[in-house]
């Protein structure tokens, strides 16, 4: 009888945990029906940009704003600078409220002395001040390179908002477009 408990034990308990990862409670937020983080079911994707985007932050060091934070932010009319580091044609379409726009490519190798000179032109002379980059999703790294940018030039309050304008949208928020 004891075995039987056990064993019965056992196969509820693995039940419920197979149940729980499958079922949404923490898994898929994308409203697909199969589990995972993935809208379209490519887990392997969402973790290497994840992968990448603690990389990036482990070496250079800057902070990270959830969208959610940073609308907390918008909200209250924090002061600092958002820039959207898309290019023009993106950041007319949409851009978070009162984002300025100085694109940037998306390895530091790639920036030009022009493209450097006009983000950091965006930034200001205060270097206590917030300063906010986001791009477009979280496997885009051009928001990487302006938080780069932006710490060696010595800003010292550099955030990244690594979901970019797609976390922005997904998450309903009002833009602002032209």
């Amino acid at each position: 009888m004891k075995k039987l408990t056990k064993l019965l034990a056992i196969v509820c308990t693995l039940v419920f945990v197979l149940t729980a990862c499958s079922s949404g409670s923490g898994g898929n937020s994308g409203g697909s029906k199969s589990p995972g983080t993935a809208k379209d079911g490519n887990e392997v994707a969402i973790e290497k940009a994840s992968m990448d985007l603690v990389q990036a932050v482990d070496k250079s060091k800057y902070k990270l704003v959830s969208t959610e934070e940073l609308k907390k932010w918008v909200d209250n009319k924090e002061d600092m600078i958002v820039v959207d580091t898309m290019p023009e044609k993106s950041f007319k379409k949409n851009r978070i409220p009162g984002a300025v726009n100085a694109e940037l490519p998306v390895k530091m190798g790639e920036v030009t002395p022009e493209a450097k000179d006009a983000f950091l032109k965006q930034l200001g002379n205060d270097k206590n001040k917030k300063i906010v980059v986001y791009c477009g999703f979280v496997g885009c790294a051009r928001s990487d390179v302006g938080a780069i940018l932006a710490q060696e030039a010595g800003y010292t309050n550099v955030y990244r908002q690594p979901g970019g304008i797609i976390a922005w949208l997904d998450a309903g928020y009002d833009v602002e477009s032209n």
